[in-house]
């Protein structure tokens, strides 16, 4: 009895790993639901993971499509979205449950408040929008979220990328979709995390040579954690008044607390240097306890449902384990500036050791290169993350970012300008006049602003004249010629870096061929 309740505990286990595996490759868009002028698709496309191996991803495809359209209608951009953090799936791009970024998208591709209006901006809302879901969520669910994990997400999100324009691509040759009109263009754009990841999209766009068959102009990017060791450094010295700006911030609290587990989740997932390492190494057991790590995996609590649990502890103490805090002491790990929020005590939320390494303003003079300790590899984890300097942009970057924000601070933004002093002004700019908004507020007022055809038409408008551009012969690159020209594919659809040495059969500009 014993044996054949093994056997189906066995078959049970097996069957939940190959649920995340069950996604297939799409062959073709597939239709959602149309708003107004913008229809909805969704697909799946082939990537790899961490280790490298295959993994099959989700995407949001939203494209404007008149249901009459004029004879010279055409694409005339493509906006590559990288979505901010979430911890529900519900929140996902291909979630049915997304409202958020569902409008937002209908606003743009139909131009809904003028945005587009203007004959000078419609190439901004006559467009595609691509909105891949991070590994982790939709199709992955049942997957780890790498979180932060930039080289890897960029990746994931330019094969999204290249493999959606080859199915839209697939549309418009059926004659059920708008072609390129011969002047098209591409830009990014994301809030806080997707703010990072956009950067990080750009980086690998133009390392990759990818930028100039994307006709790519540039990116938007909102309160975004570009450098992770600032962001650590703000949480442990700021006292409220860093940036000329008065918060309510004080030192050694975070006021996003779950951020930090998934920062912490996200390397270790990652980063070769950390394999060794666990969580329990930079997390306290106590916050370990309140079922953090549980409630983000499951992919079932947003933020401000695990906001509303952490509350509840705090009022009444809780037990787990066998092990039981008392209110007292869950009021050394939380405070609650106001109801169901709940700010963390970093002394509390990380282990003695790893606090008081950040404690330790001396171990950031540099970044550590000898292996093997905790603290300092995960601190070269951090470092390796960051994308506010490391790489010289070759489009333009519009910034967005609050000098009150105490999730992600103002340093971020710093970070980037520090590490290219000669462009401000030029191939960057800064918008701060959302300050003193605190992280939530802006992001209301960044996709409020994107919706519209005040400050981020001009914006767009300033992307689109971005100086790398100059000298393209735009008539000379077709959406065919960027997604076939000497680029290898496998037959399921997955871009090789080069042309392969294993024998096999390949697609080479648009047809097949054989590898002997």
């Amino acid at each position: 009895m014993k044996k054949n309740l093994w056997m189906l505990a066995a078959i049970l286990t097996l069957c939940g790993v190959m649920k995340a595996q069950t996604a297939e490759v799409s062959d073709s868009l597939k239709q959602d639901k149309r708003s107004t002028d913008a229809v909805f698709y969704k697909y799946n496309y082939p990537s790899v993971d961490a280790e490298g191996k295959d993994v099959v991803l989700s995407s949001l495809l939203v494209a404007w499509n008149p249901e009459e359209p004029n004879e010279d209608d055409g694409i005339e951009s493509v906006h590559i979205y990288s979505h901010f953090t979430i911890t529900s799936d519900d929140e996902c791009p291909t979630s049915e449950m997304n409202l958020k970024e569902s409008v937002l998208f209908s606003f743009l591709a139909n131009g809904i408040y003028g945005l587009g209006s203007d004959e000078d901006q419609n190439f901004i809302s006559r467009c595609i929008i691509i909105a891949p879901d991070y590994e982790g969520y939709g199709v992955t669910k049942d997957l780890a979220h790498p979180y932060l994990a930039q080289e890897l997400t960029a990746r994931q999100m330019t094969d999204a990328v290249d493999y959606g324009l080859r199915l839209y691509n697939k549309h418009v040759n059926d004659k059920r979709a708008l072609q390129f009109k011969s002047d098209w263009r591409s830009f990014g754009f994301g809030f806080s995390q997707g703010g990072a990841v956009a950067l990080a999209v750009q980086r690998r766009l133009e390392q990759l040579g990818m930028d100039r068959e994307l006709r790519y102009r540039g990116s938007i990017v909102g309160d975004g954690p570009y450098d992770l060791i600032a962001t650590m450094r703000y949480y442990m010295d700021d006292d409220g008044n860093s940036y000329d700006t008065e918060t309510d911030h004080h030192k050694g609290i975070t006021t996003m607390p779950m951020v930090i587990p998934m920062i912490i989740q996200g390397m270790l997932d990652t980063h070769p240097d950390l394999k060794s390492h666990k969580l329990e190494d930079y997390l306290s057991q106590q916050f370990l306890d309140t079922g953090i790590m549980e409630w983000i995996k499951s992919k079932e609590l947003t933020i401000n449902n695990i906001h509303e649990r952490w509350y509840e502890q705090l009022q009444e103490g809780f037990e787990a384990d066998g092990r039981t805090y008392t209110k007292e002491q869950m009021e050394e790990l939380f405070q609650s500036p106001k109801e169901d929020k709940v700010w963390a005590h970093l002394d509390k939320l990380f282990t003695t050791q790893f606090y008081d390494y950040l404690a330790d303003a001396s171990n950031f003079n540099d970044v550590p290169t000898e292996k093997g300790d905790a603290c300092k590899d995960l601190h070269r984890a951090l470092a390796d993350n960051g994308v506010a300097s490391g790489w010289q942009p070759k489009h333009r970057i519009q910034f967005v970012h609050s000098k009150g924000d105490m999730v992600v601070p103002y340093g971020n933004y710093l970070s980037f300008r520090d590490a290219h002093p000669d462009g401000e002004g030029d191939w960057y700019k800064i918008d701060d006049s959302v300050t003193p908004s605190d992280h939530i507020a802006v992001g209301t007022e960044f996709f409020l602003y994107l919706c519209t055809t005040g400050t981020y038409g001009e914006v767009f408008q300033w992307l689109d004249e971005d100086p790398a551009s100059t000298g393209i012969n735009d008539s000379q690159l077709s959406i065919v010629n960027y997604q076939f020209s000497n680029a290898w594919y496998t037959l399921d659809g997955r871009r090789l870096n080069g042309k392969p040495t294993v024998k096999g059969l390949y697609i080479y500009n648009g047809k097949k061929v054989v590898i002997k």
